[in-house]
């Protein structure tokens, strides 16, 4: 009896894990998204200046909120800031200012749910809302070959997806992975996650890189702690003129702040686009 009902507890541990596993596509989003409402503040509260405030429609019945640094002229490029899963446009603002600083033209905004942005985020969403923005910048009058798409940790799926579906002049990934199961997988050496099913929730990258026909930065640290650096290496072997960035000592949350203020993304960034100037 006691043999039995121990074969029995096991095979019920064993179903809800399995079934835990299944649905994880399903109630992983309620662990991805850390959104941060800015409040009443201002983009001058967040250290920037000389900037527009923008109001976006995304969606049915939803908005963005962004802030725009413009352009010095008319042929300086323009950065699309696809920001990861935490916080708002406010903790990047010291990324935008230096891009700006560096001769970039900058938009930067909240997903939806983040910041000031109305709505409630999810996977199809940050994708929309990603477009959204650049579809603003094309009625601003930014063209294809001046705009470089800069995703961030889990904004590098919407940046990659946006990539994959407008004309754009090159596109930077900060900690890239090839999907959220693959990079699951990676970390925890469980190979099956990133074979079972995965409908929602996927973040796929590696597929939209294989659609690319530009040049596709990849910034990189082996300290990132968070994204395994060797589901970034995986991702960059599908991109057909991927180019390689590596930052020392450096972690997950602090990766793009650190190539932002030393110049290197600046530099990284320039060499991507063409130069008509």
């Amino acid at each position: 009896m006691r043999i039995q009902a121990a074969l029995v507890s096991t095979a019920a541990a064993a179903l809800v894990v399995v079934s835990a596993l299944l649905s994880a596509p399903y109630w992983i989003s309620a662990f991805i998204y850390r959104p941060a409402h800015l409040g009443p503040s201002t983009p001058t509260a967040c250290g920037l200046t000389g900037v527009s405030e923008v109001r976006i429609p995304s969606g049915p019945a939803d908005h963005i909120s962004a802030v725009w640094l413009p352009p010095k002229d008319a042929k300086s490029p323009v950065a699309l800031i696809v920001h990861g899963r935490s916080a708002n446009l406010c903790a990047r603002a010291s990324i935008a200012a230096r891009l700006h600083r560096d001769g970039f033209g900058v938009l930067l905004f909240d997903y939806r749910g983040y910041g000031r942005s109305s709505g409630r985020p999810s996977d199809k969403g940050l994708t929309e809302d990603s477009v959204s923005a650049f579809d603003w910048l094309q009625r601003e009058g930014i063209g294809a070959r001046r705009l470089i798409v800069i995703g961030q940790s889990l904004g590098d799926a919407p940046a990659a997806q946006l990539a994959a579906m407008r004309p754009v002049a090159a596109l930077a990934l900060v900690s890239p992975f090839t999907s959220l199961p693959g990079a699951i997988a990676d970390r925890t050496g469980w190979r099956f996650i990133e074979l079972m099913p995965w409908p929602r929730n996927r973040f796929e990258v590696a597929d939209c890189l294989t659609k690319l026909r530009i040049p596709a930065l990849f910034i990189v640290s082996r300290q990132d702690g968070l994204v395994p650096y060797a589901n970034s290496e995986r991702a960059s072997h599908y991109a057909r003129f991927g180019r390689w960035l590596e930052v020392d000592g450096v972690q997950h949350d602090g990766l793009l702040a650190a190539v932002a203020n030393d110049g290197r993304l600046s530099a990284a960034l320039w060499a991507l686009v063409p130069n008509d100037r």
